[in-house]
């Protein structure tokens, strides 16, 4: 049996299938795809948590919790993720499977059509407009969202060192946007937004489960057939592939613990194979305990409390997190560097076998949660093309000692950023 199937809804609207009989849940999720922009950005995550709190038929948040009460205690969320250029705005919905329900209720198909209606029948004023009352309530979230990040200095330090390296590029704008946008939001901005994302973006349908996918197909054709679709593709993320020199930002702020991130361009636009090769690159050098920056930045030489990096394919960029003293903050730079041309040398032989292993029991265990699953297929809407989680294992796979050490030499310091405490006057 295949994976998933794929159903083209409509222009720009497809439905991703994921059949499976051992989870007691089904996951469905709908994600849209807008360009990601200061102007665009508040106004996108506001409507994603206004509309999956109300909708005409459910006008308060009590009605609407009733609703899924009603269906079984299921539950639906928000998401709003960066996927390079892109802003993607995800509703998440989880509900029993239909083998358990009573007098054969088919949930699944209730809960998607439920879904549709957040998006199709939103709760609206004699004026067409949204209330003023709900958008301030979500805006409150979304600002509380906000200053919880800000009080995170890992996270913090962490957007800092994206809004400099990416200051010219759309992802470096916050993926809820700005207090200041937030607050300045109209309801005719949200109107505009939703408008967008049902008319123009990418959208993805993915459902994990036993659900009736014919079902499914049909409530989504239904609906998206009543709209005048004008679609607009996801943008392509801007490629820098080479720094020319680095920068160092530092930032003092009361602070218990110092925080240094690195950001280095990749000189390689990611394809199906690279990815892998990349991906692995990443995690030998900043990922498990067998990796170079934990064997020897953190336990070695004892320069930072955490040392660890991550690897974005889309903006082709790997960026590392330290914690970490102020009087180490150079040693550790210099470690890390260091550890870079231990991999350009070929002494990974330890580290390529622990982290092949890794990887492939990380990506296997997508299939022991359906979460994880709806997860995994909703990232790669953009992509042109959709890999499941043994795909991923196979590529794993066939990556060389060689592709790593070809990788290494594709990393380019961009960006140095430096969180410390404030001195005392």
């Amino acid at each position: 049996m295949k994976e998933f199937q794929k159903i083209e809804i409509s222009q720009g609207v497809d439905l991703i299938s994921v059949p499976a009989t051992r989870f007691k849940t089904n996951e469905i999720s709908i994600s849209f795809v807008a360009p990601l922009s200061e102007k665009t950005a508040a106004a996108n995550a506001l409507l994603a948590h206004l509309i999956t709190q109300t909708t005409r038929s459910c006008p308060s948040v009590s009605q609407f919790n009733r609703k899924l009460a009603m269906l079984y205690g299921a539950s639906i969320y928000a998401g709003v993720s960066k996927l390079g250029e892109n802003q993607c705005i995800t509703l998440e919905a989880s509900c029993l499977d239909d083998r358990f329900a009573l007098g054969d209720e088919r949930i699944s198909s209730e809960l998607f059509s439920f879904l549709c209606e957040l998006v199709f029948d939103v709760k609206l004023d004699e004026n067409g407009s949204f209330f003023e009352e709900d958008i301030a309530r979500v805006k409150r979230i979304l600002i509380e969202k906000i200053e919880s990040e800000e009080n995170d200095k890992r996270i913090f330090a962490l957007r800092r060192l994206e809004s400099t390296m990416f200051e010219n590029e759309p992802y470096g704008v916050n993926r809820f946007g700005s207090k200041g946008s937030i607050n300045a939001a109209t309801s005719d901005d949200l109107k505009n937004a939703l408008s967008y994302l049902i008319n123009n973006s990418k959208i993805q349908i993915t459902v994990v489960g036993n659900a009736d996918i014919q079902a499914i197909a049909k409530t989504a054709k239904y609906y998206f057939d009543s709209v005048s679709r004008s679609y607009i593709a996801p943008k392509g993320s801007v490629f820098i592939g080479r720094a020319e020199s680095s920068k160092t930002v530092v930032d003092k702020m009361d602070v218990k613990q110092g925080k240094l991130v690195l950001g280095f361009r990749v000189d390689e636009q990611s394809e199906f194979e690279s990815n892998a090769k990349m991906r692995l690159f990443c995690d030998i050098f900043g990922g498990g305990p067998y990796s170079k920056l934990f064997a020897n930045v953190r336990e070695k030489l004892s320069l930072c409390y955490y040392c660890s990096a991550r690897y974005d394919r889309r903006k082709s960029s790997i960026i590392i997190q330290c914690g970490c003293e102020e009087e180490n903050m150079d040693k550790a730079v210099s470690e890390i560097l260091n550890q870079l041309d231990e991999i350009k040398k070929g002494n990974i032989d330890d580290e390529l076998s622990a982290s092949k292993m890794a990887i492939e029991d990380l990506i296997n265990s997508v299939y022991d949660d359906s979460i994880s699953l709806v997860n995994w297929y909703s990232s790669q809407l953009c992509d042109k093309k959709i890999l499941s989680p043994a795909d991923s294992v196979s590529e794993n796979k066939r990556v060389t000692k060689e592709g790593i050490i070809s990788a290494a030499s594709l990393l380019s310091l961009d960006t140095i950023y430096k969180l410390v405490k404030r001195e005392v006057e």
